[in-house]
């Protein structure tokens, strides 16, 4: 039986290991039961398990005997067989000539070559057969088997049937591949193949056209990772001759219901569209609906973008103290303005003539490191020591000023500044109004509670901050804001406002000021998360994308298109003063107001000796005099 022989050769060596399927139809005249037993028992020798079934009254129960798609199948079809066709036509609907399934029709005709391309096309013009199909047709000529390889690039998109030889088969030599290179390489031009595309752009233009998902500039409604892979797509149709009927939705994910609105997961799932011009986040339960193609194209990040508040202690930065900002010059006024009147009260005390202009020279003295001194007598029974402690307040505060001022700006340049508001926490309990970019997976959040798109795990935060901070709240404006808006309010400072970075630096590089970039701060909301693209459920162009992306990543156009939407907020150039917190010098304003109560009560207790000792002291003066 060469046929028999031919059939284990070349299984063995495509590697075809798992299960051999003989599919026939009742032909007793060729195959009897002992011949079945006899090519059971050799296929058992060769260590092949397989599987006998007959399909003669047109009963196509495929999965009695079909094993899950994992597992490499080889399925045998004896073509003189009757119905043959009608056997194609179901299991093309059940998608089995795929890569899985491995198939080896061997044709009712034995003679020229023109006969058995009648007998393909005759038999798969007209079934649904893809770029993954593995269908293998062997033909008697003289004394060897040719083997034509036969697909099609994509049937239900109009293109026509192909056939290839590939090898040929015969009794001493066996079997010779002429082209062992992969598949795909030999499947390199797809002759102008179109391919449905969907892709998500919120609101679809009247005038659409390809180019605006690939824009480097930022286009309303359509964000980063469909741009990215939108050019990743067209680096592809220009390599392998393919191109792309686009098809326009607002969102990413909707119901799988059939009557539902059509979004990009279920135009998939129903099979309406071949793949999706657009990359996203995926979660488990939604495999179920569209096949993923790795490896990731890109990563999806959300910030909410706000002006770091100038009030506060401790939580957020303050400006109270900016380096020479003028709240230091009216705080370093006050200070030296309340030692003045203390000083002019002491030299009052003291008799001093005009102690108004005394107080004030000498505070002014001190606050330029110089002295002062009038030159008038004193009496000797009065003290100077007001003056003393005046002057002492005064170099204290100085001092002190002048020590959390440097340290403050030292660790300013030597530390990058802590971020005002560091998770929902912070956000939740700031006085910030929240707003979102409007775009389609921030819509879904809002109308799925319980969908955890940010955090990607449940996190009870994300619906406290939706329910107590976003829906259910006193609101200026609604949540949904365009990008441009969006960031003019936030550079009021009563704002904060959720959109990517690529989006917010396409418009903050160009309109925020050195100063608001210094004053500028960012909350991750959604921390990098891999994008996916993704196509139909069990596409048959999943492993042609597959390998074409992995191509694309050693190659590095992934990481060059991601460099071209990188979207990078300028840094603060630091040439402008930074805030100080206030909570970060407490400190100081701790001991100072410590060493003023101490300095008060030591004068107030130096007051009461004083005229303890005075009191004492006058008797003895009396009668000294007296004598």
């Amino acid at each position: 039986m060469p046929c028999t022989s031919l059939i284990i050769n070349c299984l063995s060596q495509f590697d075809y290991f798992g299960i051999i399927i003989k599919l026939y139809y009742g032909r007793i005249d060729l195959y009897s039961t002992v011949d079945n037993n006899l090519l059971a028992k050799m296929y058992m020798e060769k260590k092949i398990r397989m599987s006998l079934h007959n399909l003669s009254h047109r009963k196509y129960d495929f999965e009695t005997f079909m094993v899950p798609h994992n597992t490499s199948i080889g399925l045998l079809v004896d073509g003189e067989c009757n119905h043959t066709k009608e056997l194609y036509l179901e299991a093309a609907k059940l998608k089995l000539f795929d890569s899985t399934h491995s198939w080896l029709v061997f044709p009712d005709v034995q003679g020229p070559e023109n006969d058995t391309e009648d007998f393909i096309d005759d038999m798969f013009a007209d079934v649904e057969l893809y770029v993954n199909a593995d269908i293998v047709v062997p033909s008697y000529v003289g004394d060897h088997y040719k083997l034509t390889d036969v697909y099609n690039f994509g049937r239900i998109q109009g293109n026509p049937l192909e056939k290839m030889v590939i090898g040929a088969w015969e009794q001493r030599a066996g079997l010779v591949i002429y082209n062992k290179t992969f598949k795909y390489y030999q499947r390199w031009d797809f002759h102008n193949l179109t391919l449905r595309a969907v892709s998500v752009i919120l609101e679809p233009p009247k005038d659409f056209y390809p180019e605006i998902l690939t824009e480097m500039k930022y286009t309303p409604g359509i964000v980063r990772m469909t741009k990215i892979a939108s050019l990743l797509l067209n680096i592809l149709k220009e390599q392998h001759n393919f191109r792309f009927n686009y098809t326009i939705r607002s969102r990413w994910i909707g119901s799988p219901e059939r009557n539902s609105t059509p979004m990009v997961s279920n135009a998939l799932l129903w099979g309406d569209q071949d793949i999706a011009s657009t990359s996203g986040r995926i979660f488990p339960k939604w495999l179920d609906w569209m096949d993923i193609f790795y490896p990731p194209v890109t990563h999806l990040e959300t910030k909410f973008y706000y002006m770091i508040p100038d009030k506060g202690i401790g939580d957020y930065e303050n400006r109270f103290l900016t380096p020479m900002s003028p709240a230091v010059w009216w705080c370093s006024l006050a200070t030296a303005v309340v030692c003045i009147f203390g000083l002019a009260a002491a030299a009052m005390l003291e008799r001093r003539p005009s102690p108004g202009i005394f107080a004030f020279f000498s505070v002014f003295a001190t606050t330029c490191q110089q002295d002062f001194e009038d030159g008038a007598p004193l009496d000797e029974t009065v003290s100077s020591q007001g003056r003393r402690a005046a002057l002492l307040v005064v170099g204290l505060t100085s001092m002190l000023l002048y020590n959390y001022y440097t340290s403050s700006v030292v660790s300013w340049l030597l530390n990058a500044a802590a971020p005002s508001i560091s998770d929902l926490d912070g956000l939740m309990n700031s006085d910030f109004e929240l707003i979102f970019e409007d775009i389609g997976y921030t819509r879904g959040w809002f109308d799925n509670p319980g969908l955890f798109y940010f955090s990607g795990f449940k996190n009870p935060k994300e619906d406290i901050l939706r329910d107590k901070r976003v829906l259910h709240t006193k609101r200026k404006l609604p949540p949904l804001q365009p990008v441009e808006k969006g960031i003019e309010l936030v550079r009021t400072g009563q704002f904060a406002y959720h959109t990517e970075p690529f989006t917010a630096s396409q418009l903050i590089s160009r309109t925020f000021k050195e100063q608001e970039l210094c004053e500028l701060g960012g909350l991750p909301i959604m921390l990098p998360a891999n994008a996916y693209m993704y196509g139909q459920r069990r596409s048959p162009y999943k492993k042609f994308f597959v390998w074409s992306l992995m191509r694309l990543l050693e190659r590095g156009h992934i990481r060059a298109a991601e460099a071209r939407f990188s979207g990078t907020i300028p840094p603060c150039s630091g040439r402008m003063p930074r805030s100080l917190a206030l909570g970060q010098a407490a400190p100081a304003f701790v001991l100072l107001a410590a060493f003023t109560v101490l300095s008060v009560i030591i004068a107030m207790i130096e007051r009461i000796w004083f005229r303890y000792r005075f009191k004492t002291s006058r008797p003895t003066i009396n009668r000294r005099s007296k004598n």
